[in-house]
């Protein structure tokens, strides 16, 4: 049977993933997916950078707002979920456009999620008495795979990786549908300049705090508690709620802000590295991925 085409754009954060989706998905009949596990909560707008009016109206979206912050999604509700977009898009006849720099996410969805749920309560306990960093740095032992598509400050996920080592004696990377892609799938990361691409993400943070992330973070404390557990692992928020807490100033956890995208953007970019994406430096090399994609939309 053949593979289902599926193009999906990967990146680090602020390097532009968004708008050059937006213009594959106008130029090849396709619609955009996302694959970023923060812009699927409602509620998470201006910390998550999620596309503008302008780029949303343009082009049919997919999986943005799905998810509250009061029942948060794993991996595999993610898969399930995508998957099942996919296929309604590729039955209509449109280019899915999946679209993230969410790495767990797109392997999730490219090779399929373990459907055994293995779980345990008092284990899952004692894991979160821990420190965060002690975790992340035995995540970091026992699969450096898994470690680098999670966030160092992600306690969730990092429990939650660790709890599946633990219970089963194997590395939470290795489960997968079958360890093979089950699409036809063209994967393209997009970069910028080191320098530049550094100065856009501290361009981005000042501008997100101009347009009132404070006030959204206020907003989502006041409905779902400082302790929740997505705005208290995500980046940006968790920040924030730190100085909402009194455990930081405003300046402070404005420039942590800075200081940890600047750090996840660089473990993203060794994450599509080693899984293989064909890499391309915007801006100059916008003409390149089109002729790139335009030649896999046309090989039959």
């Amino acid at each position: 049977m053949e593979k289902v085409k599926v193009l999906v754009i990967g990146g680090p954060t602020a390097c532009g993933k968004s708008e050059l989706a937006v213009e594959m998905a106008e130029l090849f009949n396709g619609e955009v997916v996302n694959a970023d596990s923060v812009q699927i909560y409602r509620g998470l707008n201006i910390g998550a950078a999620k596309p503008g009016k302008e780029l949303l109206e343009r082009v049919p979206h997919h999986l943005f707002d799905v998810a509250e912050v009061s029942s948060p999604w794993d991996v595999k509700r993610y898969e399930e979920e995508a998957f099942r977009v996919i296929l309604e898009l590729h039955n209509r006849g449109r280019l899915p456009v999946v679209v993230g720099g969410s790495g767990f996410y797109i392997k999730g969805l490219l090779e399929g999620v373990a459907s055994e749920a293995v779980k345990d309560e008092g284990l899952r306990r004692r894991l979160y008495s821990l420190d965060s960093e002690v975790l992340y740095k035995r995540l970091e032992e026992v699969d450096p795979e898994r470690a680098s598509a999670i966030h160092p400050h992600d306690k969730k996920r990092i429990v939650r990786a660790l709890e599946i080592y633990y219970l089963t004696g194997k590395k939470p990377s290795s489960f997968g549908a079958s360890g093979r892609e089950r699409f036809d799938a063209l994967k393209v990361a997009v970069v910028r300049d080191r320098d530049e691409l550094r100065k856009r993400i501290e361009k981005r943070v000042d501008a997100m705090m101009e347009e009132g992330f404070l006030e959204e973070v206020v907003s989502l404390t006041e409905k779902y508690g400082v302790e929740n557990r997505i705005l208290s692992t995500t980046l940006g928020y968790r920040e924030l709620c730190l100085y909402l807490k009194g455990e930081l100033s405003l300046a402070e956890a404005v420039s942590l802000i800075k200081k940890r995208t600047w750090e996840y953007a660089k473990k993203q970019l060794r994450w599509f590295r080693k899984e293989g994406f064909v890499f391309f430096e915007l801006p100059d090399g916008k003409r390149d991925v089109m002729d790139f994609v335009e030649r896999w939309v046309n090989t039959p």
